[in-house]
C-alpha cells in the first residue's frame, strides 16, 4: 500500500493529477497506482500534442504574417512599377470600360490628368484605326486571363492623334475584374517609317537620275546596282556593272594603293574613303574619278555606297599645269626646275651608288642673228627642231632640257666613260649644225658644247656652274666645239668676275683712256686722221689688254655706258689734233653691237658733236659687218640716221663676217676696211692678192674709201698701194698713242714733211 508522500514523489505522476490528488485524496491499496500511471501517460501525450499544436499555429502565423507583408509589398511596387513606369498603363474596369487607374505616361501621352479621365469610359478617347471592329467589342470578348494587342488611333487633349499600340490583359485584382492596357506611342515611329519610306523612294529618284555615278556594293566588292549614270561614264549598258567587282574596274596599282583603306572601311574603322582612281572605260581609254565609299545600313542590311565623279577634266589640267611648271612651254623639253630636281636625284643616286653622271650645256652659235634677221616665229621653230634633234640623240634615262633662250642642257646619268660623254657631244654637235628647213630655206647654226662629269663633292649649282664654264670656253676657242670643264676654267671665270668688278669701278672712276692709231694716205704719206682705241691701265695688273676686257664690257652690257665716254672723248680729242693736223683730219671710232641696238646712239651722237663742237662730216663711226647683218633692217634705219646727222659710216673687219652682198648695196657707208688677216697674207701668193684686188674694187665701185688696217711691213705697204688701196693703219707707221704723244707725232711729222710718215723704201719710192 502506498504512502500520498510516496506517490506524489513519484516522477511518472503528472503534475495535473498530482495536484487533484493532492486535492481528493483517497486510501490507496496498491490497486490505484498502475491507473494513476496509466493516466499521467495519458495527460503527457495530451501535453506534448498541445505543445506541438501551439508551434505549429505560431509557425503558421508567422507565415501568414510573412504572405500579408510580400502582397503588400509587392502590391506597393505593382503601384510603383505602375506609376513610375514610362510605358503608358492604364486600368480599366471590365463591367464598363472606365478607368480605375491611369499612370503619368498616359497622363504625358493623352494630355489629360487621371483627375480628368477617372470614371470615365475610355472609348471616348480612342477612334478605329481602319478594322471594322470598334474598342468596347475588342474589350468586352477579352476572356479572364487573355491578352490582346490593337492598333488603335487615340485623341490627346489638344485633339491630335496619337498612333498606338495597346496590349489588352483581363486579370483580376481583389476579387475584382480589370482590364490593363499598355499602350505604345507608335507616332514618331511611324513618321519615322514614312520618312524613311519617303527618304528611299528620294534615294531611288536620285540613284536614278543623278548626274553623278553612284554604285552600290557587297562587303566583298561585288556591285549590286548601278545608276544610269555610272554605266554611261563607264561605256556600259543597263545592267552590265551588276555582277562586276569593282576592282575590275581598275588598274592594279590604284587598288593595291587603297586596299588598306578598303580594309579599314568593310571593318567599320572608317565610315567613308575618298580616293582618286582610274577606271577602264569599255572602249579602253582611261576615266579618271574621285571615288568616295561610304558604310551603309539599310533595313538591317549592311552595304558599301560608291560615288564616282569624274574628275578627267582636272587631271588633265593638272597635268598641263605640271608640263607647265615642268616643262618648257615652246619645246617640251624639261625646264630648268625639272632639270635641277633630276640633277641633284642624279648627285644623290651617285653618292649612294658610287657612280658618276655628266652635265652638259649647249648654247646655239648665231641664233640671235636668225632670231633678228627672220624674226622670232622663225627663231621658235628652229629652237623646236633643235629640241627634237636632242630628243633623238640623247638615251632614254637621260634627261633633255631647255633652260631658256637659245641655251639647252643634257643631263647624262650612271656614265661609264668620258669616251662616252665626248662621242654623245660629237652626235649632238654634227646633228644641231645640220641645216633646219624653216619658211622653204635652209638654216643653219653653230652649238657650243661645255660639260662637266660631277664629282662626289658637287652639287646642282657647283656642276651647272662648271659645265657653264666649259661651254664659255668653248665659245671663246672659236664656237662649233666640246669642251670638258678643267678648274682651270673656273679660276678663268672668278678672273672674269673680278674684272667685271674692276671695270664697273674704273667706269665710275673713269680711269679708263684713249689711244689713237694714225690713218695714213698710201700715195703720200700724210696723215689723215686717227682710230680712237680705248685702253684699260689697271691698278693692280698693269694694261689690261682691250681683247680681255672688251668681251666682257659686251657681255655684261658695260659697253654701252662705255661707248658713250668714248664717243665724248674722242670728239673733244679731235677738236685738239685738228689744230696740229689740219681741217680733213678725222676721227675713227667703234660702235659695239650692244649701242647699235640701244635706242639712243643717234641722241649720243649729237650730243657729243654738240658738246666738242666737232663738224659731224670728220667722225667715223666704225662697225663690224656682222653686227651689221644681226639685224640688218634695224641696222640700216639706224645708219641712214646717223647719215642724215652727218657722220660718216665705216664697214670694220671686212670679210670675216656674214656679210649679204644684197645688203651691202643698199647700206650706207663711207670706208671699207680690209681686215688684217687679209692684209697679213697679201705678200703670200697671187691667190692672196687677187681677193685683197676684189675687196679694193668692190669699194671703190660702190664709192666708199678703202682702208687697209694692220699694216706692218713695206712689202705690204707696196702692195696695198698697188692695189690703189687709199689709206693705211698698222704698226708700220705707228702705235697706238697717247693724246699728248699723237700730238707730238703730228707736229714731228707736219715739220718733216707729209713722206714722213711712211717707211724710207717707201718714201724713195713715191
Amino acid at each position: 500500500m502506498s504512502t500520498p508522500e510516496e506517490l506524489f514523489a513519484d516522477p511518472r505522476i503528472h503534475p495535473y493529477l498530482e495536484r487533484q490528488l493532492r486535492r481528493h485524496w483517497v486510501q490507496d491499496d496498491g490497486k490505484l497506482t498502475p491507473v494513476l500511471h496509466a493516466i499521467s501517460r495519458l495527460l503527457d501525450d495530451v501535453d506534448q500534442q498541445r505543445q506541438l499544436d501551439e508551434v505549429a499555429m505560431e509557425s503558421l502565423a508567422q507565415e501568414l504574417h510573412e504572405r500579408l507583408e510580400r502582397i503588400e509589398r509587392s502590391e506597393h511596387r505593382y503601384r510603383r512599377l505602375f506609376e513610375d513606369s514610362p510605358v503608358a498603363m492604364i486600368a480599366l474596369r471590365a463591367s464598363d470600360l472606365a478607368v480605375e487607374t491611369w499612370n503619368g505616361a498616359a497622363e504625358r501621352l493623352l494630355g489629360h490628368s487621371a483627375a480628368d479621365v477617372l470614371g470615365r469610359p475610355l472609348d471616348q478617347l480612342a477612334r478605329k484605326t481602319g478594322s471594322e471592329c470598334p474598342f468596347t467589342p475588342q474589350v468586352l470578348t477579352l476572356a479572364p486571363g487573355a491578352t490582346r494587342t490593337l492598333d488603335l488611333v487615340l485623341t490627346h487633349r489638344d485633339g491630335s492623334p496619337r498612333d498606338t499600340v495597346v496590349t489588352l490583359q483581363h486579370v483580376s485584382l481583389a476579387d475584382r475584374q480589370n482590364i490593363v492596357l499598355h499602350v505604345r506611342d507608335r507616332t514618331e515611329e511611324r513618321q519615322a517609317a514614312r520618312k524613311q519610306r519617303e527618304s528611299d523612294a528620294r534615294f531611288r529618284t536620285f540613284f536614278e537620275y543623278a548626274g553623278v555615278a553612284i554604285h552600290v556594293l557587297s562587303f566583298d566588292g561585288v556591285i549590286l546596282e548601278a545608276n544610269p549614270a555610272a554605266e554611261a561614264l563607264l561605256g556600259y549598258g543597263p545592267g552590265e556593272l551588276i555582277g562586276r567587282s569593282a576592282t575590275s574596274l581598275s588598274p592594279d596599282e590604284d587598288v593595291e594603293s587603297t586596299r588598306e583603306l578598303g580594309h579599314e572601311l568593310r571593318h567599320g574603322l572608317r565610315e567613308s574613303v575618298t580616293v582618286e582612281r582610274r577606271f577602264f572605260h569599255r572602249e579602253g581609254h582611261i576615266v579618271w574619278g574621285q571615288l568616295t565609299v561610304s558604310r551603309m545600313k539599310q533595313h538591317s542590311e549592311s552595304y558599301l555606297i560608291g560615288m564616282i565623279q569624274d574628275i578627267s577634266e582636272r587631271k588633265r589640267m593638272e597635268a598641263a599645269l605640271v608640263r607647265q611648271a615642268f616643262n618648257d612651254d615652246l619645246t617640251g623639253l624639261a625646264n630648268r626646275a625639272l632639270f635641277g630636281d633630276r640633277l641633284r636625284h642624279a648627285l644623290a643616286r651617285g653618292t649612294r651608288h658610287a657612280s658618276q653622271a655628266a652635265v652638259m650645256l649647249l648654247d646655239l652659235d648665231g641664233f640671235k642673228r636668225v632670231n633678228d634677221s627672220l624674226g622670232h616665229a622663225a627663231g621658235d621653230q628652229l629652237l623646236v627642231a633643235i629640241a627634237r634633234r636632242l630628243e633623238a640623240v640623247v638615251r632614254a634615262g637621260d634627261t633633255a632640257a631647255r633652260l631658256g633662250g637659245d641655251e639647252f642642257a643634257i643631263l647624262l646619268d650612271d656614265i661609264e666613260s668620258v669616251e662616252q660623254v665626248e662621242r654623245l657631244a660629237e652626235r649632238l654637235l654634227e646633228s644641231i649644225t645640220r641645216p633646219v628647213q624653216i619658211s622653204g630655206r635652209d638654216v643653219s647654226v653653230g652649238v657650243s658644247i661645255g660639260y662637266k662629269l660631277t664629282m662626289p663633292d658637287d652639287d646642282d649649282i657647283s656642276a651647272l656652274r662648271d659645265a657653264d664654264a666649259a661651254m664659255y670656253t668653248a665659245k671663246a676657242d672659236g664656237r662649233c666645239a666640246v669642251r670638258r670643264f678643267d678648274p682651270a676654267m673656273h679660276q678663268d671665270a672668278l678672273n672674269w668676275l673680278e674684272l667685271e668688278n674692276d671695270l664697273r669701278e674704273a667706269i665710275e672712276r673713269q680711269s679708263l683712256y684713249l689711244a689713237f692709231q694714225p690713218l695714213v694716205q698710201m700715195h703720200d704719206g700724210r696723215v689723215v686722221g686717227a682710230e680712237a682705241l680705248l685702253r684699260w691701265r689697271h691698278p693692280k695688273r698693269d694694261d689690261v689688254p682691250p681683247c680681255t676686257f672688251l668681251p666682257i664690257a659686251e657681255a655684261t652690257g658695260l659697253i654701252v655706258p662705255l661707248g658713250r665716254w668714248v664717243l665724248r672723248e674722242a670728239c673733244r680729242q679731235a677738236v685738239r689734233l685738228r689744230e696740229v693736223a689740219g681741217a680733213d683730219f678725222t676721227m675713227s671710232v667703234n660702235v659695239a653691237a650692244r649701242q647699235l641696238d640701244a635706242p639712243d646712239l643717234v641722241h649720243t651722237v649729237r650730243e657729243a658733236l654738240r658738246e666738242s663742237g666737232l663738224p659731224a662730216s670728220h667722225l667715223v663711226l666704225e662697225l663690224t659687218e656682222s653686227d651689221i647683218m644681226r639685224q640688218p633692217d634695224r641696222a640700216l634705219r639706224v645708219l641712214q640716221e646717223l647719215r642724215d646727222v652727218g657722220v660718216h659710216i665705216a664697214i670694220d673687219d671686212f670679210g670675216t663676217g656674214y656679210s649679204s652682198l644684197s645688203y651691202l648695196q643698199f647700206l650706207p657707208f663711207d670706208e671699207l676696211k680690209i681686215d688684217r688677216a687679209f692684209v697679213q697674207r697679201v705678200e703670200d701668193g697671187e691667190r692672196d692678192r687677187a681677193l685683197v684686188r676684189t675687196i679694193v674694187q668692190l669699194g671703190k665701185s660702190l664709192g666708199a674709201l678703202v682702208v687697209a688696217e694692220g699694216i706692218e711691213t713695206p712689202g705690204q705697204h707696196a702692195l696695198l698701194h698697188e692695189l690703189q688701196c687709199d689709206v693705211g693703219q698698222g704698226y708700220l707707221y705707228s702705235r697706238p698713242l697717247t693724246d699728248e704723244l699723237l700730238l707730238q707725232f703730228l707736229r714731228e711729222h707736219r715739220d718733216r714733211g707729209a713722206t714722213s710718215a711712211l717707211p724710207t723704201a717707201v718714201a724713195h719710192a713715191a
